[in-house]
């Protein structure tokens, strides 16, 4: 995983992948790894999915560790679902939809309701 995230680093530090700025001038988040576990996160193109998908598939060559892409899924922020799902079939896997959990925790939930519910449970 470490040569993953340093073919990462080089392809976000060159534009060839792109990832997204964090508000407030924070860093430019790319990718999350924990574990044998990785979430990609990048800017919303055509070019930028298929460049991901060359640096999966030089992954694959150059180490012999492979992408279960039968359990992974593109998300599309905004995006219409028949949108989402052609441009997961690039990557050879399904279109997901929110909220979902990643690693036990809810992502795209309404944040507002968990919040109600954990100052309920005080």
């Amino acid at each position: 995983m470490e040569g993953l995230n340093v073919a990462l680093e080089a392809a976000r530090d060159k534009g060839i992948f792109k990832g997204i700025q964090i508000p407030n001038n924070g860093p430019i988040l790319s990718h999350l790894f924990y574990a044998d576990d990785a979430l990609f996160v990048g800017e919303w193109s055509r070019t930028n999915l298929k460049n991901l998908s060359r640096i999966l598939k030089c992954f694959n060559a150059s180490s012999g560790l492979k992408v279960n892409f039968h359990k992974s899924r593109v998300f599309g922020i905004g995006a219409a679902d028949r949108e989402s799902a052609n441009w997961a079939s690039i990557l050879g896997c399904e279109a997901g939809t929110f909220p979902f959990n990643y690693l036990g925790v809810p992502v795209g939930a309404n944040m507002n309701l968990i919040k109600k519910l954990e100052t309920d449970s005080r």
